[in-house]
């Protein structure tokens, strides 16, 4: 019988013979290279030799492109400071060519250069959403201290503001899909090193080269380019000369080694005063023969200056006791042993005061202290700046929390300072969370004894967004209306805060049907209906204190932390930007100055009985504290202070985040560089005129440089030690 299976099995044999056979063949085979070069079949496919010519260019280009987006998104001019931003920003493309290919391996190339691409299209996303926001770039150190707790406040209004300008989100993750999709294949080999690798390195010294150039050689403006890119550094104004990477690169810089020294000068500038021309608010029967003294205390700055070695201590000993003390006047101590509540209102301003629709502020505003030229500046850190200017009486630090840099310091002639020196029952209040902006830390070191937040003992409030002033004060006032002891209050609101709308803001909601027949908009009558809560908690606040008998043994002063900017739309045009602003003023304001115009009040029952005190003067955030310390005959150096006593006879200054200012002589912008005479200025000719501002702007630099000083050295500790 034929065995068929044998046969089959070397059939089957023969076919694993043959297979062994082939493979190995097929294995050792290779294709090749056109040029003669055996191809591996791993490779990547390697991109043409323009087009990779092209990938060399496009970091520095997309780096380019991503500084001017900022621009124009931000209504920015283009070509203001383009010399700059062109160089650096050329610059560090190159630079970051250069270190995504130091990989050998395309793969990783690939992987480094995409991260890098949407590491920057969210960092310039994140810093366009915060100045439209908040009006300032966010540096590292906020970042830091404040980023979680901003996300989680205003997760809501990042949401909103993402989907308003998703078209600006789309735009900067442009080049990472031009990136993704153009540019998949490595550069060719056929590039030679020289220029795929050396090139880009050199190219990245020479744009730094030359930027640096032009920043070293400027000499214009209070503060130069110079100035902005070293000591006088400024993650906002800076970025905006230089670009925000490099902004971004010397704020990082900076954070870890320090801020360079700015060159102290051999003779401070002492302030102008002109006798010639007094304080509007001061008669010129008030001037005259009395001698009130002076407020100025005993300090032996020759001895301070023969016992350091420290250039800036001493360069800060000899501008302290080069100002002159401003004079006690007839209103010094006319508050003297009275109870003192400040308060610091949420975006509040001039155009909420109505009337008949917000009487209590009307009264309080017009039958105490009348200030009817105030500004309140947007110094840079938002809120938090903006209690730092009026509590500490000195210009904020531009680029950190200078609130929060104090924590640790000597605050000595905060008012909570100096009340509770006197045994002044001193508490604080906010209605948000105790430890916002560090909160918890900053205003016990202030003078109060106790910080009263949401957190941190004030409960039973609505818990919605934003949260009533109204019942803030409903739950704080029996703390100490009855009190033994005279109180020195003070509160932060929040009722007033943005996005100014009836469906995101509870207390707009609440007060919709006050501002209904108003002829504005909705934005513009949202922002009035969420102030009325304000309203009614003075209404309440000034209700009890009459209730008690204390109305005329009680200082209110109020303020805000800024203008109301989340009425600012996202508009790069200048004129939709503000144009809620704009429909509230009534005219076109002027967004360099005019834009920080808001209230002062400082009222007391005691001054209803006489007729209004006006102070027509210019005035500011700065100009509170020495004021508030001379109406209550307090003790305090007015030459360590960078404001005035508005009743004294300093002339009148306020200076600008930007060292723009205005006196009662004029009003320079810094930003375009013109100066408009006041009425009656009084210039003898053009050259009178720019020895005057000159002389100004040197005071206004001396101002913000001295200020800064005095938080970085803790220097009211020297002088007087806890």
């Amino acid at each position: 019988m034929r065995k068929i299976h044998s046969y089959q099995g070397a059939y089957s044999k023969s076919k694993k013979e043959s297979a062994h056979t082939i493979l190995p063949t097929r294995h050792k085979s290779y294709a090749y290279h056109p040029t003669g070069e055996k191809a591996n079949p791993r490779r990547p496919r390697e991109a043409s030799e323009a087009k990779s010519l092209w990938q060399i260019a496009f970091f520095p280009l997309a780096f380019f492109y991503y500084e001017l987006l900022l621009r124009i998104a931000l209504g920015e001019k283009v070509f203001s400071y383009f010399f700059y931003v062109l160089f650096f920003s050329l610059s560090a493309g190159f630079l970051f060519y250069s270190l995504c290919h130091l990989f050998k391996k395309p793969k990783a190339v690939r992987v480094a250069t995409i991260c890098v691409l949407a590491f920057f299209a969210v960092l310039f996303l994140v810093e366009f959403f915060c100045k439209q926001f908040f009006t300032f770039f966010m540096g590292l150190s906020v970042m830091f201290q404040s980023a979680g707790e901003m996300m989680r406040s205003y997760f809501g209004v990042a949401v909103s503001l993402v989907l308003k300008s998703f078209h600006i989100v789309l735009l900067y993750f442009v080049p990472l899909a031009v990136y993704c999709f153009v540019f998949r294949e490595p550069i060719s080999r056929r590039v030679p090193p020289l220029l795929s690798r050396i090139a880009p390195a050199v190219a990245c010294v020479l744009c730094y080269g030359i930027a640096m150039l032009g920043v070293l050689t400027s000499h214009s403006g209070i503060v130069t380019c110079r100035e902005y890119y070293t000591s006088e550094f400024n993650i906002t104004e800076s970025s905006l000369r230089f670009g925000l990477v490099t902004g971004f690169r010397l704020d990082a810089q900076y954070l870890v080694f320090g801020t360079p020294k700015a060159k102290t000068p051999d003779d401070p500038v002492a302030p102008v005063v002109d006798p010639t021309t007094p304080s509007s608010n001061v008669s010129s029967s008030d001037i005259a023969p009395i001698d009130y003294g002076e407020n100025k205390m005993d300090i032996d700055f020759d001895a301070l200056i023969a016992n350091t070695s420290d250039e800036t201590l001493i360069s800060m000993h000899k501008y302290f006791a080069a100002q002159p003390a401003t004079k006690k006047n007839k209103y010094t101590g006319m508050f003297k042993g009275k109870n003192l509540i400040v308060i610091t209102a949420e975006a509040f301003s001039h155009y909420v005061i109505d009337k008949d629709r917000t009487p209590t502020l009307y009264r309080l505003a017009t039958k105490g202290i009348h200030f009817t030229n105030y500004y309140q500046p947007a110094w840079g850190v938002s809120t938090s700046d903006g209690e730092y200017s009026h509590l500490m009486g000195i210009v904020p630090k531009a680029g950190v929390n200078s609130m929060k840099a104090s924590a640790n310091n000597n605050v000595y002639f905060t008012l909570g300072n100096q009340m509770t020196r006197l045994g002044y029952l001193s508490l604080a209040y906010h209605n948000n969370s105790n430890t916002y902006y560090g909160r918890n830390l900053t205003h016990p070191n202030l003078g109060y004894s106790k910080f009263i937040a949401i957190g941190s003992g004030l409960e039973g409030l609505d818990k919605v967004w934003p949260r009533s002033d109204l019942q803030m004060m409903e739950h704080s006032v029996s703390d100490y209306i009855n009190s033994d002891k005279p109180f020195n209050i003070y509160y932060m609101t929040v009722s007033g805060h943005a996005e100014y709308n009836f469906s995101g803001n509870m207390m707009a909601y609440r007060n919709k049907a006050t501002v209904a027949d108003l002829p504005y908009s909705d934005p513009c009558k949202a922002y009035l209906a969420c102030n009325m809560e304000l309203e009614y908690a003075m209404k309440y606040l000034v209700e009890q204190l009459e209730a008690a008998g204390k109305a005329d043994d009680t200082v209110i002063v109020l303020t805000a932390d800024h203008y109301p900017y989340g009425l600012e739309t996202e508009s790069s045009d200048k004129n939709e930007k503000y144009k809620y602003i704009n429909e509230l003023a009534g005219h076109k304001i002027d967004t360099n100055a005019e834009l920080h115009k808001n209230a002062l009040i400082i009222w007391s029952g005691s001054l209803e009985k006489e007729d209004p005190i006006v102070v027509d003067d210019p005035v500011y955030s700065l100009d509170i504290l020495p004021t508030v310390s001379n109406l209550f005959g307090l003790e305090y150096d007015s030459r360590l202070l960078a404001g005035r006593d508005v009743f004294s006879n300093a002339a009148p200054l306020v200076l600008f985040r930007n060292y723009s200012w205005i006196t009662d002589r004029g009003y320079y912008n810094a930003s375009s560089k013109t100066f408009t005479p006041a009425d009656g200025a009084g210039f003898t000719g053009e050259e009178d005129q720019n020895a005057y501002i000159k002389s100004i702007s040197s005071i206004v630099k001396n101002k913000v440089t001295y200020s800064k000083y005095i938080l970085e050295k803790n220097y009211y500790n020297l002088l007087f030690k806890k």
